[in-house]
């Protein structure tokens, strides 16, 4: 009787082995499943930050830098009259407000302008921005 159930133990225990092996494999399969997808986001998201890079125009004379500090400057030439801002910015996933807090022509103090960013462009109002 002893025999059997030894032979009995055994095999009921290398099932249950063998179903806690698959049991964890699957575990294991299904949190990579989860958890890849999110590391990936997160590295394109890293990657796609406007800190401390510079854009320009290819026909009209307008550039805009975003230092790591949170501050912007952005110069433009629109009829022939230079304009210099300055301020703050914040990127919001796809988007970059900036809000200007000094200008060399007094104007535009306080306004909020929001970017559309998607890695290697910005765009404004009809305006496209290239990193440079």
């Amino acid at each position: 009787m002893s025999l059997w159930y030894v032979i009995y133990y055994l095999a009921v225990n290398k099932a249950f082995a063998e179903i806690q092996f698959i049991g964890l494999f699957a575990f294991v399969i299904l949190c990579f499943i989860i958890v890849y997808p999110r590391i990936i986001d997160s590295k394109s998201e890293r990657s796609c930050l406007v800190e401390g890079i510079g854009f320009h125009t290819k026909s009209v004379n307008m550039a805009i830098k975003f230092n790591s500090d949170g501050r912007f400057v952005k110069s433009d030439v629109l009829f022939n009259e230079p304009k210099s801002f300055w301020g703050t910015w914040e990127q919001r996933g796809d988007e970059i407000i900036t809000t200007c807090d000094k200008s060399t022509t007094g104007m535009g103090i306080g306004q909020q302008n929001t970017y559309t960013y998607d890695c290697d462009k910005l765009t404004i109002s009809g305006f496209t921005l290239y990193k440079d």
